[in-house]
């Protein structure tokens, strides 16, 4: 379902030979560890999650246009996490992150099994870049939101590796 099965586990497969002790280095002070990494996905799922359960309870019924989701992935265009989706340090193991994210992608498939389309089309709220967006485009961003980090996770391990 939009993909999100298929963009997790390339994240899964990338940290399933990532040490604990690797995963809580960051490589800079500016620089998120990869276990911060993985706790911000967490946290980026679940409050997505929370806020497309408030459209659908709450929303007006409003339709948008079709937004370049792939553009996500593009980490030259660098964007400030929300104070929300920040790391707390709360997750302090790579099977930590993989119960956590397990959590908020069964959350994720339960709110959206049984909604019909035109419910996820016709409700939104709005993405700090890319202005409004319906639930569909919501759910389908996960995925998308997850691979721009496991390119971060690919460059955090890329920039230990050349400092080791």
């Amino acid at each position: 379902m939009y993909g999100l099965e298929e963009k997790r586990q390339e994240v899964l497969n990338f940290t399933a030979d990532v040490s604990d002790e690797e995963a809580h280095i960051r490589p800079d002070k500016e620089s998120w560890s990869m276990l911060e990494v993985l706790e911000h996905l967490y946290l980026m799922e679940q409050l997505v999650v929370y806020q497309i359960n408030q459209a659908i309870k709450q929303g007006d019924q409003r339709t948008t246009s079709d937004k370049p989701l792939h553009k996500t992935r593009n980490r030259n265009y660098k964007v400030t996490a929300p104070e929300a989706v920040q790391p707390t340090g709360e997750i302090s193991s790579i099977a930590e992150a993989e119960r956590s994210l397990e959590k908020t992608r069964e959350a994720t498939l339960f709110l959206v099994h049984n909604k019909d389309k035109e419910t996820l089309r016709n409700r939104t709220f709005p993405h700090p870049s890319f202005g409004d967006m319906n639930l569909e485009q919501w759910i389908e961003f996960i995925g998308w939101h997850e691979l721009r980090h496991l390119d971060q996770l690919k460059e955090i391990r890329r920039n230990l590796n050349n400092k080791g």
